[in-house]
């Protein structure tokens, strides 16, 4: 079955052909026309030095012994046929973790797409390097993300109930909002935007009814614009009202890393410093435009401090890549640079 990734490589270029796709896009008309001109010309670099990358290795706050250390990842989109890979650098970044955390952003199905070029697709391959990367029942994947509804309801289900056979954790539904990680950490997910009406995930304007006062929480949200490689001023705005209230926020969806970030104790109203990082980009896809192919790896450690409070400590993030290793196999694997930074 041929298929497509990305919206803009399955749009005719005829007036009739751009104009169904305007009209059938979830995004407003200047949405879409920004979204064809990034994909078509490369990331934004709009808003530039509204926030500051933190080191790849920093800690947030002193005197926190950890007790647990989580790795999270970003999108996990549709490869489109090609079997997926994980190199050994990433599993070594991850082997000393307790548990992962990452985004599921397609559907596992064989039917067609119906005239949706926006549909992302997967097969039951990708099960088998995420089985390899980490253990299932340590692993908790998302689904409250913009393509959760590509399939409807049923086609959303079967592949959930796929997926949970196989062992893995899942949230992001109105019946499972949240991650419960042992007794202490609560992730809670929530995303601004549904490609099609889908009402059986979790919205981000209703994710603070599932923080907990008694658990370390930490907010998932699926927010932001494709390929923008900075937040937009609204999006800061929200993510510092959202601080105020969560521990941490660990942000996905724009297809490209952003800034990893934090906000002191002053800036936020409580006694911690806190990591706000903005976008995870993609961990692994298939991808005619470049631009798709960034990610980031991320490890925290979460514990308690000396007034018995618990508080992220330890922090340590990568950049990574997924590239073409044969005609039929796609790695993923760590970079030191990212190239559009």
């Amino acid at each position: 079955m041929k298929r497509t990734a990305h919206f803009i490589k399955t749009i005719p270029l005829s007036p009739i052909g751009i104009y169904n796709a305007l009209k059938n896009s979830p995004f407003s008309f200047k949405e879409t026309l920004g979204y064809f001109i990034r994909n078509s010309y490369g990331p934004s670099y709009k808003n530039k030095d509204i926030v500051k990358y933190n080191p790849q290795s920093f800690c947030l706050n002193d005197n926190v012994v950890p007790g647990y250390r989580v790795a999270f990842i970003g999108d996990i989109m549709d490869m489109a046929g090609k079997n997926e890979t994980v190199s050994e650098s990433i599993k070594e970044f991850v082997l000393d973790c307790d548990y992962l955390v990452g985004n599921f952003e397609a559907t596992i199905t064989d039917a067609d797409n119906k005239g949706y070029p926006l549909a992302q697709r997967h097969s039951i391959q990708i099960l088998e390097p995420l089985t390899e990367l980490f253990e299932p029942d340590r692993t908790f994947l998302n689904f409250a993300n913009n393509h959760a509804g590509d399939f409807g309801h049923k086609g959303f289900s079967d592949s959930l109930a796929k997926i949970e056979s196989k062992g893995f954790q899942t949230f992001g539904t109105v019946q499972k909002p949240f991650a419960e990680i042992g007794d202490d950490i609560r992730v809670v997910a929530g995303t601004t935007i549904s490609n099609r009406d889908c009402d059986y995930i979790v919205k981000l304007e209703d994710a603070d009814t599932y923080y907990t006062p008694d658990k370390f929480n930490v907010l998932y949200p699926h927010w932001g614009y494709d390929l923008e490689l900075f937040p937009r001023p609204a999006t800061v705005t929200l993510a510092k009202n959202l601080i105020n209230e969560f521990d941490a926020i660990i942000g996905h969806h724009a297809h490209i890393p952003q800034a990893v970030t934090s906000i002191n104790s002053e800036e936020n109203g409580s006694d911690a410093n806190k990591l706000i990082a903005y976008g995870l980009g993609d961990f692994c896809i298939w991808e005619e435009l470049k631009h798709y192919l960034y990610g980031m790896v991320m490890k925290v450690d979460i514990g308690l401090n000396s007034q018995e409070k618990w508080q992220m400590g330890q922090v340590e993030w990568r950049f990574i890549t997924c590239q073409e290793k044969t005609d039929t196999e796609w790695e993923t694997k760590i970079i030191d640079t990212f190239p559009y930074l």
